[in-house]
């Protein structure tokens, strides 16, 4: 008869300091092949003093009290809980263990479940798992990354190639000032408050939310911010549309958001913003010597509009992912 394998979740704690190294070194390890990751994850005695510092929090799967696994998640966005990343080492019953994994983060967080949004980016192998999360009250939306090759001469002649309609005396397109500020987190809030992206980040909901998902892009937060490189269409003086950009690293630049107020959609602006960007962008890598090789963007792959916005500026496909949700319980 064979014997039984126990398994237990358990929150971190320092007495697994030793034990719990090698699970997370394996997931360092593939977190690029397996996840997607364009960036190394943290070494682990830096991601151990984020979870001393109550940055993150990290629960361990047991097999026998041996650590085969575990879930990463942060309560610091304040409206919502953000799930990071389920990682299981090998391949057996893999979706059983996310489950007790998942199970132990619902239990923990079942009061603040009832106030916040759960998300969870299913990046990489973790999509194998959207069936079974569903049971746990889900929901999922289908996103793209959007990649421009900044070494291909292809989408580079593409864009540069793109028509563009000459704009009315009404509009200009200028570069980011501070001055935009305010006004630019109201056209994100107009912009997402009723998108897919709502969803998953209530922020987009509400003015001060929308103020703090823009502090984030321009405090570098989500990466360096290129105020020069970002673009800001003008009506009659007044700011109506941004298509921001930042650098997540040496190699690859990033566009975070691009919002048109509705009243000036469907003229194609954000095409023109998007094509402005990308042309800044490479301009200002090659003269200033960065070695960029791409830049990358996610969108709704139901979007339809912003799939052709960045597909019309040389942007390919790269990888979709499952974007997972949980509402506010209750709700």
């Amino acid at each position: 008869m064979g014997s039984i394998t126990i398994y237990k979740v358990e929150p971190y704690n320092s007495t697994y300091y030793r034990i719990f190294s090698g699970v997370y070194n394996d997931f360092r390890q593939n977190a690029a092949t397996d996840y997607n990751f364009e960036l190394s994850p943290l070494e682990y005695d830096k991601f151990i003093k984020s979870i001393e510092q109550g940055l993150i929090h990290c629960l361990i799967l047991f097999e026998d009290n041996i650590p085969t696994g575990f879930l990463v998640y942060t309560t610091l966005i304040s409206e919502s809980l953000e799930l990071n990343i389920i990682h299981c080492i090998g391949t057996e019953n893999i979706n059983a263990k996310r489950k007790l994994l998942l199970e132990k983060f619902i239990e923990i967080n079942k009061r603040l479940m009832r106030e916040k949004v759960v998300t969870y980016p299913m990046l990489g192998k973790q999509s194998s798992f959207v069936q079974d999360i569903l049971e746990y009250g889900f929901k999922t939306v289908n996103t793209s990354v959007m990649v421009f090759n900044l070494t291909d001469i292809t989408s580079i002649n593409k864009t540069k190639e793109m028509y563009v309609p000459e704009l009315s005396k009404e509009y200009q397109i200028t570069n980011w000032q501070t001055t935009y500020f305010k006004e630019a987190a109201e056209v994100i809030h107009q912009a997402f408050k009723d998108s897919s992206d709502a969803l998953f980040d209530n922020r987009f909901k509400s003015y001060n939310g929308s103020r703090d998902i823009l502090e984030k892009i321009t405090e570098n937060i989500y990466g360096q911010f290129l105020p020069g490189i970002t673009k800001v269409l003008l009506y009659k003086r007044r700011p109506v549309a941004f298509c921001f950009a930042n650098l997540t690293n040496n190699e690859i630049a990033n566009v975070p958001i691009v919002a048109v107020l509705k009243k000036h959609r469907h003229k194609g602006f954000g095409k023109i913003l998007l094509k402005r960007l990308v042309d800044d962008l490479f301009n200002s890598a090659i003269s200033g010597g960065w070695g960029l090789k791409e830049l990358n963007a996610s969108c709704d792959s139901d979007n339809i509009a912003a799939v052709n916005m960045y597909t019309a500026n040389g942007f390919t496909e790269s990888y979709s992912y499952p974007q997972a949700y949980h509402k506010v319980i209750g709700t």
